[in-house]
């Protein structure tokens, strides 16, 4: 009897052994598959990210994905997409690396001419718009790279050859040399999930002589978009999803946080600081008295944390819409403002006034402003004016052709074709 038990128990002890052994073998069999480099370098990459105060994650969403992305492919053509939430999306994750790492590895900069930007469209071509300007600290931070570049860019146009574009709020367009690697750049050229299309700036015609040469020209078979039904949260309702603790969590308050009513409005109250949520949705938040001055954020720092904030008010509300960064300034004393738009399935949308907006001083967020809706299709769709003759439309030169939701005066909110100009 001694003798079986003590047999269990050394099998027992075999298991659990072998159980303990399991993740190093699984771990030593992947070293073996991949090699070190590929681990150390990701390990260097989660380093390097988290200097900037948080750390950049593959796969995590940006504060802003490009409003169109386009790139050659392996036969020679364009491929892109334009106002597109899942396409644009696909094409930016197979090409993030290869801009991060230009945007990273560019120096000395030098003015381009719009003719020069032309001829550039014309070779093999990776190319990103933005709806806002972003800065290049924060571009280079989504694309798990990092830029001591202090502009803020709404383009960004790479070569085969190692030249790299950019069009950006105080300089204009710039131009200097940067790295690509010729092996990355024919998987991603081989892997573009999107349609085939052109540049403006090559079209060669007389139509699109206005538009900005990065504008993306797609085959006119007609586009249309749902025409979007608008109402405010109603967090009050014990029938709806809307999620209250949701978005009091974002702002880092419980529901157990002291609150009144006052007109309109239902306040919330810590310490230190005050959040009311207005019946039409707009919530607003003001710290009630400054902490003891701090270290300012790096500005890609407050950027995530104002994505974050917002990502939760979006969640609370079960909104299919997207919030994107359009501006970030700093005022060199501490201070940074925030701006961010709206986005329904890729197509921005139109208010007359940011969707929302941050102030960050010394560390510490001070304000914000979310102008919380909810949008959902109707069920209905609007076609938009084909691009050769919105582009006809306007004398003005030097602005990049586009769809935006804008409202009507039901209320509801239809896709149109605008213009965003890029030139002064």
């Amino acid at each position: 009897m001694k003798q079986k038990s003590l047999k269990n128990t050394v099998r027992n002890i075999v298991l659990v052994v072998l159980t303990l052994l399991l993740p190093v073998l699984t771990l030593l069999n992947v070293v073996f598959a991949l090699g070190w480099e590929p681990l150390f370098h990701a390990f260097r990459q989660s380093l390097g990210q988290a200097a900037l105060g948080y750390e950049v994650r593959s796969g995590d969403s940006p504060a802003a994905y490009p409003s169109s992305a386009a790139m050659t492919g392996a036969d020679g053509r364009l491929y892109g997409a334009a106002y597109h939430e899942r396409t644009v999306a696909q094409v930016y994750e197979a090409t993030r690396e290869l801009m991060g790492s230009a945007l990273g590895t560019a120096s000395g900069f030098t003015p381009l001419t719009e003719d020069g930007l032309r001829t550039m469209l014309a070779g093999e071509t990776l190319c990103y718009a933005y709806n806002g300007e972003i800065p290049a600290a924060a571009l280079a931070a989504w694309m798990e790279s990092r830029s001591t570049l202090d502009e803020d860019i709404s383009m960004l146009l790479l070569t085969r050859d190692g030249h790299l574009a950019l069009r950006t709020k105080s300089q204009g367009l710039v131009l200097a040399t940067a790295a690509v690697d010729r092996n990355a750049w024919a998987r991603a050229s081989a892997a573009l999930g999107a349609g085939t299309c052109s540049y403006a700036g090559t079209s060669g015609g007389t139509a699109f002589r206005n538009l900005a040469p990065e504008t993306l020209l797609f085959e006119e078979t007609g586009f249309s978009a749902e025409i979007l039904a608008c109402e405010p949260p109603a967090f009050g309702d014990p029938n709806a999803a809307d999620s209250l603790q949701t978005l009091l969590g974002g702002f880092g308050y419980s529901v157990y946080a002291r609150s009144y009513e006052e007109r309109d409005a239902q306040v919330y109250v810590d310490n230190d600081s005050t959040m009311r949520i207005s019946a039409d949705g707009t919530v607003r938040f003001t710290s009630a008295r400054r902490e003891a001055e701090g270290e300012p954020l790096a500005l890609a720092a407050a950027i995530e944390q104002a994505r974050l904030i917002l990502e939760q008010a979006q969640y609370s509300i079960g909104a299919g819409t997207q919030a994107e960064l359009l501006s970030a300034a700093e005022d060199g004393s501490g201070g940074q403002t925030l701006l961010f738009g709206l986005v329904f399935e890729g197509i921005p949308v139109v208010t007359g006034e940011p969707y929302a907006r941050f102030e960050f001083q010394d560390g510490q967020l001070v304000t914000a402003v979310v102008r919380l809706r909810r949008y959902t299709a109707s069920g209905k769709r609007q076609y938009v004016l084909p691009a050769a003759q919105a582009a006809a439309a306007s004398p003005r030169k030097g602005q990049r052709l586009g769809i935006a939701y804008v409202e009507g005066e039901d209320g509801s909110f239809a896709p149109e074709r605008c213009f965003t100009f890029v030139e002064e």
